[in-house]
Parts: structure tokens; C-alpha cells; sequence
């Protein structure tokens, strides 16, 4: 599909979730992930924003959680997500980012005579919603919302509330968090991502403009200059590090 990548497997004198940065004579940008775990924790927790740090203490505890979702993608990134927030410390119990009535595990997991397995089940047939309600930690996930939207605040839920197919977005459990909500760390998650959301913006805006310029496109010298204007103001209301990065970008 005209994309060229680039992998490599890490060998066993690699030390766990650090990357190797290797030199390329590329053009093209790129982007090295160091875990193919890595999505955008921020959308995939956006429905249950205000819990997340509950959810990263249940992560952290290996307890049982089900993820219920609309569509296997999006159930497939919310577990790859709980997954990944607990990094750089490594999850060590078994994931299942779509599980599914036909899994040779299906039967252990929906019996009520044994207490749920440390797992975290990625679900999107609404049959789950019944055979899996005697799990102790249920996360249902709305469609992922696009960039730009602010999460709301919702509160948990209990279990019983679960129904089949009409259930809210929102974290169903009884659990009681050891540690106290931090709303500081909340802020700035949500700033940082707002600063994350502006800076893509920026380079999106400064690509068209080079294509424009490129190309030839019949844009009015008036309203390139205008638009650069918008940019230098936007990059500089930015933290220094963020400007930094925008600044070296050529405008020409």
C-alpha cells in the first residue's frame, strides 16, 4: 500500500522495553516504537477517563478485568492499552485483546464455580455481558471518540447494573482503590494531551503548506503568509520543549 517498514526483532542481549536507535539515510519520517503495545492510551481510555488510575492499579495487581467494546479494533486497543500503562513495568498474566465464544478457554472462563483467572478478556458479543457478569472488574467501551473531545466524568458502577445490550460506557465493579485519586495528575494528563493534540495539528498545517508551495496550488501569497502567522503564534504560546521541536521544521 506504498508504506515501507522497517522492523527489528530484538535479540536476547537486548534489555526488556528499551529501544535501539538506528541510524537510517531516510527522507521519510520515522517513527520507532519500542513495544508493539503502543497505542494511544488516551483514546482508548477516554469513556473511562477519571478511573484511569484505578484501572492502572488493577492492571498492576493482575486482577481479572473484561473490556467490553463495540468492535474487536477497539476492544483489541483498550486491552492492548491497560497493557502498556502499567509500562515500564511488564505485564505478566494472560490478555486476550478479542476473545471469543469459540476459544478453547470459553468454558473456564464463563464458570461461576471457580473464581476468574488473571486475564484481562477483550469482548464484543453483547452474550458476554450475561456469562461474564460474575467478574469482579467489567470496563465498557463506547465507540473511541475522535481527537479534540473532552472526556466526561462518570461514575463507577456496580455489577448488577450490567444488562445485555443497553449498558453505559463506564468502569462496573465493587473494588475500592488503595490509593487515593490523584486530580493533579488528571490535569495534567489532560493538558499534556491537548499540547500532544496542537503539536500534530501544527506539523498537519506546516505539511500542506509546504505541498502548497511545492505544487504551486493557487493560494494567495496574503494567505500563506497569514496562515504562517497563525502557526509562529500557536507554536509560541507551547511549552519550550514543544516549540523546540516545531521550530525546526522549516517553513520555506
Amino acid at each position: 500500500m506504498g508504506v515501507v517498514m522497517k522492523v527489528r526483532i530484538p535479540t536476547c542481549h537486548d534489555k526488556p522495553g528499551t529501544t535501539q536507535i538506528v541510524q537510517v539515510a531516510d527522507t521519510h519520517i520515522s517513527v520507532v516504537l519500542s513495544t508493539v503495545h503502543e497505542v494511544d492510551l488516551f483514546r482508548c481510555f477516554f469513556p473511562v477517563f477519571f478511573h484511569s488510575q484505578m484501572l492502572w492499579e488493577l492492571v498492576l495487581l493482575g486482577e481479572p478485568l473484561v473490556v467490553m467494546a463495540p468492535s474487536p479494533s477497539e476492544s483489541s486497543e483498550t486491552v492492548l492499552a491497560l497493557v502498556n500503562c502499567i509500562s515500564p513495568l511488564k505485564y505478566f498474566s494472560d490478555f486476550r485483546p478479542y476473545f471469543t465464544i469459540h476459544d478453547s478457554e470459553f468454558k473456564e472462563y464463563t464458570t461461576r464455580t471457580q473464581a476468574p483467572p488473571s486475564v484481562i478478556l477483550g469482548v464484543t458479543n453483547p452474550f458476554f455481558a450475561k456469562t461474564l457478569q460474575h467478574w469482579p472488574h467489567i470496563i465498557r467501551i463506547g465507540d473511541l471518540k475522535p481527537a479534540g473531545e473532552i472526556p466526561k466524568q462518570v461514575k463507577v458502577k456496580k455489577l448488577k447494573n450490567l444488562k445485555t445490550l443497553d449498558s453505559k460506557p463506564g468502569v462496573y465493579t465493587s473494588y475500592k482503590p488503595y490509593l487515593n485519586r490523584d486530580e493533579e495528575i488528571i490535569k495534567q494528563l489532560q493538558k499534556k494531551h491537548t499540547e500532544v493534540e496542537t503539536v500534530d495539528l501544527v506539523l498537519k498545517l506546516k505539511s500542506k503548506l509546504l505541498q502548497a508551495d511545492r505544487e504551486h496550488l493557487p493560494v494567495k501569497p496574503e494567505t500563506m503568509e497569514k496562515l504562517r502567522g497563525h502557526i509562529d503564534a500557536i507554536i509560541l504560546a507551547l511549552p519550550e520543549d514543544l516549540q523546540s521541536i516545531l521550530l525546526k521544521t522549516s517553513m520555506t
